[in-house]
């Protein structure tokens, strides 16, 4: 009955911040707490990160300390309930972890498949590209497929904007008439946006 007494002098000065109260407390509890912890976890390191969130609660809800009548079992509740919150958090990272893994799967299994779509799409251009006359296909790859504006065209191969602009507009009536309907649109915004 002393030792409750002791215990309940104890919490009341801790409730008015007392840390000297908070000292011995958790010197005389701080083994149960472990050893109730290592027992859910089976880990030394997480028992004793349970051991100091367990202490940090009681310090940062000391006010209310004097309220406690049955420390022992204020601390099983704690201790139970912030290992389930340690639970909780490794159950959802590893829902997160496989979250991203599953995205990370998803998107390598596009990637290749667009990757395969680029490469068969690139087969189909260089075959429309053969059937048409060497400078109209020079005019298009440089200007359609490098980027390059009309007036350095025109520079470089010694031609007016308006050769190029006919190259162009010749190379595009062989494109279309060449290409399947349901790839045409997707090649004119790869290659021209």
């Amino acid at each position: 009955m002393n030792a409750n007494l002791t215990e309940q002098n104890l919490l009341l000065k801790l409730s008015s911040g007392d840390d000297k109260a908070f000292t011995a407390l958790y010197q005389a509890y701080r083994e149960k707490v472990y050893a109730g912890a290592y027992k859910l976890l089976k880990s030394h390191e997480q028992a004793q990160e349970i051991l100091q969130d367990v202490f940090m609660k009681v310090w940062l809800n000391r006010a209310s300390a004097n309220s406690v009548t049955n420390f022992k079992s204020y601390l099983y509740t704690i201790t139970r309930n912030t290992v389930y919150d340690h639970f909780r958090k490794i159950a959802n990272d590893s829902k997160k972890i496989e979250e991203f893994i599953l995205e990370a799967t998803l998107f390598q299994t596009a990637s290749v498949e667009q990757t395969i779509a680029y490469k068969e799409l690139e087969g189909k251009l260089a075959l429309v590209l053969e059937k048409m006359p060497q400078k109209c296909r020079e005019v298009f790859v440089l200007c359609k497929i490098e980027g390059r504006s009309y007036k350095e065209v025109s520079e470089m191969l010694n031609i007016s904007t308006a050769t190029i602009n006919n190259h162009i507009v010749k190379a595009s009536r062989i494109l279309k008439a060449n290409w399947e309907p349901e790839y045409l649109s997707f090649f004119l915004f790869l290659y021209f946006t």
